[in-house]
């Protein structure tokens, strides 16, 4: 269980990092900029994902939850949206519109982390089942 929470760690860092620069580098190409914080963004998706892996992990060392643990995964997509909203919304939601490039950088990272956190969801639930 140590070793597969710190692959999530490691794998989640990986991706923030790469994510991150990689934003930087295509705003800076294009010329563009946007009005909040895409670290904070970044950090955001990337601690709740490896928060919700972890807890996955956990989740699926209790006998009684084995057949329940896809059913316990659903809720937590709509959780993330609820703390995010909450968390940025003087800094995201406050603004009237979001120009195109500020859709990108909420909308890339938020798939990417969710693909990845789905990955291993998936891989905790198969090794359960079989």
């Amino acid at each position: 269980m140590i070793k597969s929470i710190i692959v999530y760690i490691i794998s989640f860092t990986i991706l923030f990092f790469l994510i991150h620069f990689t934003q930087d580098y295509f705003l800076q190409q294009a010329d563009r900029s946007v009005r909040f914080s895409t670290w904070d963004v970044n950090l955001f998706f990337a601690f709740v994902s490896v928060f919700i892996c972890v807890h996955f992990e956990l989740f699926s060392l209790i006998k009684s939850l084995d057949t329940q643990l896809g059913f316990i995964y659903l809720p937590t997509l709509f959780i993330k949206g609820g703390l995010f909203f909450l968390a940025f919304q003087s800094s995201v939601f406050k603004l009237e519109t979001l120009n195109t490039a500020e859709r990108l950088s909420i909308v890339i990272p938020m798939l990417l982390f969710l693909g990845l956190e789905a990955f291993f969801v998936i891989k905790i639930i198969s090794k359960k089942t079989g």
